[in-house]
């Protein structure tokens, strides 16, 4: 006869639900994240991509044309900007859904805190189900918890679902983690197939980043197809005409017509398009040539041959999209700007200027590479195809965070199932029954860099290094409430720091020449020759330019470095309150650290 075990004590065997778990995780994210913007205010908690966003979103719902990128005020008569109308589409959707119940101001904030907290939600639930997916059913609850638990602690890609992120990056990370969820499970189900190929084409719709991993992902699938022939023809061709089919419909759905083949390299456009839809084409022939010659090297030839007509394409039609994406930026832009951008900062300078860092952004997708690799080489074969795109993707991941620190994000969310799994599959008592979540627990992000943080005092004694600088974002004139008193004044074209720009968009009807983006060259070249030049000749460039109104902030970057580069320039003068004639200083409006100065016509 069984012993009776009481019901209490089975529940605690079986643990706790994994779906209740989610949900608490994702409440506490939610209210932990969001914080910061109960103390100031969501509008506050806008970087200055999210702010440039609102004004996109804005702009469209105030009538700007759908395949109208251009933003008229920044560097009047305006740029093209580069982002993506897939993350604008649903920000203008729920806008318009809250806005006759709460008006506009109250349906944007409301906006700007549901869309970050609802694809965090996203994230963890399809993180968890990478994890399930590759795991014994045995074991589902448990990897499925630790990997909620992990991937709730994945602290570097935790600021990109704040409340108030609205920029592309939260909405990427969920695409490539889906992609992976997907791609992973390629052989079993040919709908996935075709799903993953469909995902990544949309992430590739809405920015560039994720290129490197869904590149060699799909060299995996190609690489399967190769060694496995008529065995995965059908998953394959799902792959392939997803990644076609969907690639040219998103270049339709978002791009005009004539602009289709556009040297376009920052973006989706026409070399992305040649790749993603010509990638998706030359599969489909591959598995053509594979379904009438049954041979392992005619397939080798047959996509060897493929992939160099591809490459041979993309080369002889876009020879300039093989450059960096920033090699159109002034070197002086370079110098003044984009080099003091932390998320675009290489692995070699973060060591030198915060290396307590290094722990919280590499040692978890490194350790996890590790345990991956372990499981590819001792996997069965029917799961080393799951495990060899797994592992390439975080590789290509991963060496995207040491060329840009932005790439670290991405490496340690989709690491957490892969983690776990792999932890799970060492078979040791250390891991046996629900100690896997402790131990996965140990080995987190969060653990990770906290041990960073407290060994490195004890390591630095006695040496100095440099610190990354990091600005106030309300000191260095960079949130909205900092900028809203502009608002009062008659709209006109100011002349501000790189990163207030996006600030007095969102606050008011003026128009700015600078601004930090990339394509932005001309708008604070401008900014940059005018403030560095004496006040005779900024005379004469604010007068070309039209402008109506400087504003000074002392606490920003761009004030500091043009008063250092040029102690004689325009800057320097205002900064020592020695303002020529043509500039009279609009007391209404300015504050201490912030002055805005109107040009006398």
């Amino acid at each position: 006869m069984s012993p009776l075990i009481p019901p209490t004590a089975q529940r605690s065997a079986a643990g706790p639900k994994p779906a209740i778990v989610l949900t608490m995780a994702w409440a506490v994210i939610v209210v932990a994240l969001g914080l910061p913007a109960i103390k100031t205010g969501v509008f506050d908690a806008l970087s200055t991509d999210d702010a440039m966003r609102l004004v996109e979103v804005r702009d469209l719902l105030a009538g700007q044309g759908w395949f109208d990128l251009t933003q008229y005020r920044l560097d009047p008569p305006g740029i093209v900007m580069h982002w993506s109308r897939i993350v604008d589409a649903p920000l203008a959707m729920l806008i318009l859904l809250f806005r006759p119940l709460l008006g506009q101001h109250h349906a944007e904030a409301l906006t700007l805190v549901l869309w970050p907290s609802l694809l965090m939600g996203a994230a963890l639930w399809l993180a968890a189900t990478i994890a399930s997916q590759a795991s014994a059913p045995a074991d589902r609850p448990r990897t499925r918890l630790a990997t909620i638990l992990v991937t709730a602690l994945s602290i570097p890609a935790l600021i990109h679902f704040r409340a108030g992120a609205i920029d592309h990056h939260n909405l990427q990370i969920v695409l490539l983690l889906g992609f992976v969820l997907c791609v992973s499970d390629l052989e079993q189900h040919a709908a996935k197939a075709a799903l993953a190929g469909f995902l990544a084409a949309l992430s590739l719709s809405v920015g560039l980043e994720m290129l490197p991993a869904i590149a060699v992902a799909s060299a995996a699938v190609v690489g399967l197809l190769v060694w496995k022939g008529t065995e995965v023809l059908r998953p394959a061709c799902a792959f392939g005409a997803g990644l076609a089919a969907s690639s040219l419909l998103l270049a339709l759905l978002l791009l005009p017509i004539d602009s289709l083949l556009r040297p376009v390299c920052d973006a989706f456009g026409g070399p992305i398009l040649l790749l993603c839809a010509g990638g998706g084409i030359a599969l489909l022939a591959v598995a053509g040539v594979s379904r009438l010659r049954e041979c392992l090297w005619t397939r080798l030839t047959a996509s060897a041959l493929a992939g160099a007509l591809l490459l041979g394409a993309f080369f002889k039609s876009y020879p300039s999209c093989v450059a960096s994406p920033y090699a159109q930026v002034d070197p002086l832009l370079v110098s003044f700007w984009l080099g003091r951008v932390a998320e675009t900062m290489p692995v070699t300078e973060l060591t030198q200027m915060q290396p307590q860092k290094l722990l919280g952004y590499y040692a978890f997708p490194l350790l996890t590479l590790g345990l991956c690799v372990a499981a590819m080489i001792g996997c069965t074969p029917q799961t080393r195809f799951r495990w060899i795109v797994s592992t390439v993707t975080l590789a290509a991941l991963f060496g995207e965070s040491l060329w840009e620190l932005r790439g670290a994000a991405a490496a340690n969310i989709v690491a957490a199932p892969l983690c776990v799994v792999g932890i799970a599959r060492l078979r040791t008592n250390v891991v046996a029954g629900w100690r896997l979540v402790r131990v996965a627990l140990l080995v987190s992000p969060a653990t990770l860099g906290g041990i960073g943080f407290a060994v490195w005092p004890a390591l630095a004694t006695g040496t100095g290094g440099q610190e990354i600088a990091l600005a106030d974002p309300a000191a260095s004139c960079q949130t909205i409430s900092s900028a809203a008193p502009l608002a009062d004044l008659p709209p006109g074209r100011v002349m501000a720091p790189i990163d207030s720009g996006p600030a007095i968009l969102a606050a008011t009807e003026h128009s700015v020449f600078a601004g930090p983006y990339h394509r932005n060259n001309d708008g604070n070249l401008v900014m940059v020759h005018t403030m560095m030049g004496t006040p005779e000749a900024a005379r004469e460039m604010l007068r070309a330019r039209q402008v109506d109104y400087i504003l000074t902030c002392n606490h920003s970057f761009d004030q500091e470095d043009l008063v250092r580069i040029a102690p004689e320039g325009l800057a320097a003068h205002l900064g020592r309150g020695e303002a020529p004639d043509y500039l009279e200083p609009v007391q209404a409006v300015s504050k201490p650290g912030w002055t805005v100065w109107r040009v006398r016509r």
